[in-house]
């Protein structure tokens, strides 16, 4: 399908890449997922302004259809701040955490998503459609899990 998922904060509130790193590794371990990271980007003061981050439910080795692949942004970063004519806030956001295709790993997006939103709660979820997901949204989706969450509106679910 090719659909790619997004992190956001609100523009000037995005965590430092390390954190979110470090975040990342603490949930895998606590989710016991397994995670990697490589490609490091750092500015002229020494602090990561990118890294790539990649979480699976299996060895590496045993199988890559499972794994999901994220760039981290540190803010500010070129051509990672939006706004969505959709949402009536009119807010900007910043595209911290982006993730390669992840189709036939919607479970593996949710299980990792949800730890990160309940460690983030201000953070939001976009995936390519007119709607974000919150934590509160995650946890109803959560009571009644459907594999198909992130291509349905979460106004829609009770």
């Amino acid at each position: 399908m090719g659909i790619s998922s997004f992190i956001l904060f609100r523009h000037g509130k995005s965590m430092p890449t390390y954190l979110l790193s470090s975040a990342a590794r603490n949930i895998c371990k606590k989710e016991k997922l397994f995670f990697d990271t490589d490609e490091e980007t750092y500015n002229s003061e020494g602090a990561l302004k990118y890294t790539r981050l990649y979480i699976t439910d299996m060895p590496f080795k045993e199988n890559y259809s499972r794994m999901l692949s994220f760039s981290v942004y540190d803010e500010p970063y070129e051509f990672q701040t939006v706004t969505y004519d959709w949402d009536d806030t009119q807010n900007e956001y910043f595209k911290a955490v982006v993730s390669d295709d992840f189709d036939d790993n919607e479970d593996l997006l949710f299980k990792f998503f949800f730890a990160f939103l309940s460690e983030f709660p201000d953070a939001r979820v976009w995936i390519e459609e007119d709607w974000f997901y919150n934590l509160e949204d995650m946890k109803k989706i959560k009571a009644s899990y459907n594999n198909n969450w992130c291509y349905i509106d979460p106004k829609t679910f009770k």
